[in-house]
């Protein structure tokens, strides 16, 4: 646990189904471990107030019983920077069952119970867990620890299966324990679990589903390379996808959006950065960031028809009722989607896609030569410029002959502008916020134009391949279309003026 003022756990989570486990235990990553394995069963109790104060606050306190030994542990909430969960962790050894509040003085979960009501502090849910640990010595003196755990958290009269893997770094660099999870993920049917044991403890004890959640600023600079600031870029993206996973699995229509955004930022941060970067692994990469950004986009376009779109054409048609029975309709295309969201979600293709883009980013900090170019090395306020150029140029392409434009072409206009307002919302913090915010402000009116003009356009194809299936609910596809040509007329006819707006806006990294 390195770091005595800032001890800090670093740690990749991944599922891992109970019948893999005779797998596991075969693979040639384990036939030569520096320590273990060792076995044994742990139980652990988790505390906080009836009102979950702490959890709330990003914390969990627990006691875990090994043997006739206690130990209390806090930890404060990984950031969502990455698949590794880096996270605050402090660690006592006790001598009963009962937390001891006085360890806490000085950590941040002591600060958070003075802000609530430690005298409410109480057991809210346990884990039952039988543990197999091993110690690797990987590549670079790189030292982890790898954990199969199996059990049961319970929380009351609920309770659900765990069996997941843990690799947790105890020495050395992250770019290795990457490596290796890579490599047991290409063999072993391990899939991404974004949420520790004490977030999952803490839903069943409450009762309430995950929620979505938007992206968060990636926090770059001017004091960090190029090299730096795409890493946090990248890992800002990650971690965006990581928190909607669960939500996305629930078939949550929100969770679905957030997800999607937040492979389309990924692909975002590629274009951005890709005149610097090896072009071989960044199609490799984006290729597949395509597939699964195909899967999650057309479960996103029947959340849209369904919850929004028919609701809003209700208001307009001379007879509501057939748009109810399209509706029923869509409703089976939409669960449909839903179940394919949630097949790549529990297969290992996205793992291993978000395993191997955090690796990359991860190594490319040590050896940027592995990103592609040298000049990744640079500070970012130098190459920003350039960079942004670029993706400005590109939407100025896409915008010539708007008065001509096809669908086609305002849908690629639509990609690039959305992709430009990403690459303004990377680098926010390399111009002053004033400047920025009000380019960012004008791209987004355009965007939702032309948002308006694809969403009638996708009105129009969804329907029409209802009508394929249901010859009956012609009255109602005709309803639609006239309504989406509505829609899209009022757009096109805005359009030429929040794109001179655009064209005009101050481009504030010149």
């Amino acid at each position: 646990m390195p770091g005595k003022d800032r001890p800090v756990e670093t740690e990749i989570k991944l599922r891992c189904p109970p019948e893999a486990h005779s797998r596991l235990e075969e693979h040639p990553l384990f036939r030569c471990p520096r320590a273990g394995p060792d076995r044994r069963r742990e139980v652990t109790t988790y505390f906080d107030t009836p009102d979950l104060a702490l959890s709330r606050q990003g914390f969990s306190l627990r006691i875990r019983r090994i043997g006739r030994r206690f130990i209390q542990t806090a930890k404060a909430k990984g950031v969502e920077d990455s698949l590794a969960n880096r996270r605050g962790e402090w660690e006592w050894p006790i001598a009963g069952d009962a937390p001891d509040l006085e360890r806490l003085a000085g950590t941040p979960v002591g600060a958070a119970l003075k802000a609530a009501d430690a005298a409410a502090l109480r057991p809210v849910f346990a884990t039952e867990i039988q543990r197999t640990t091993r110690q690797l010595r990987l590549e670079d003196d790189t030292v982890a620890e790898v954990a199969f755990d199996t059990g049961r958290i319970t929380a009351g009269e609920t309770s659900e299966p765990v069996s997941e893997l843990e690799l947790e770094l105890k020495e050395g660099r992250l770019g290795p324990l990457y490596r290796a999870a890579i490599d047991l993920a290409m063999t072993l049917p391990l899939t991404v679990e974004p949420a520790s044991k004490a977030e999952r403890g803490s839903r069943l004890y409450s009762g309430e589903p995950p929620r979505a959640s938007k992206a968060r600023d990636a926090a770059v600079s001017a004091e960090v390379t190029a090299a730096e600031a795409f890493e946090r870029i990248v890992g800002s993206a990650i971690g965006h996808m990581l928190a909607n996973v669960e939500v996305a699995r629930l078939a949550d229509a929100e969770g679905i959006h957030q997800l999607r955004v937040a492979i389309r930022r990924a692909r975002a941060a590629l274009v951005l950065f890709r005149p610097r970067l090896h072009a071989a692994t960044v199609q490799g990469f984006d290729a597949e960031l395509q597939r699964i950004g195909r899967v999650f986009g057309e479960a996103r376009d029947w959340d849209v028809f369904v919850l929004e779109i028919l609701e809003a054409a209700s208001a307009d048609a001379p007879v509501p009722g057939w748009l109810d029975l399209v509706s029923e309709a869509a409703e089976a295309k939409r669960a449909a989607a839903h179940r394919s969201v949630r097949d790549e979600l529990s297969g290992t293709a996205f793992t291993r896609l978000v395993l191997g883009m955090a690796g990359w980013i991860e190594d490319g900090l040590h050896s940027p030569a592995l990103l592609g170019d040298p000049g990744m090395e640079q500070p970012i306020v130098e190459l920003a410029p350039a960079l942004m150029d670029r993706a400005a140029r590109k939407v100025a392409k896409r915008g010539r002959g708007l008065a001509d434009a096809s669908a086609e072409d305002l849908h690629a206009l639509r990609k690039s502008t959305k992709k430009l307002r990403y690459s303004a919302e990377f680098l926010f913090g390399l111009y002053p916020r004033k400047t920025v915010k009000a380019y960012v402000h004008v791209g987004k009116e355009l965007q939702s134009l032309l948002g308006n003009i694809n969403d009638a356009a996708m009105t129009r194809m969804l329907a029409a391949r209802l009508s394929e299936e249901h010859a009956d609910l012609a009255p109602a596809i005709g309803t639609l279309a006239d309504w989406s040509d509505k829609r899209a007329k009022k757009a096109l006819q805005r359009l030429p003026r929040a794109w001179h707006a655009f064209c005009e806006a101050k481009r504030f990294w010149e």
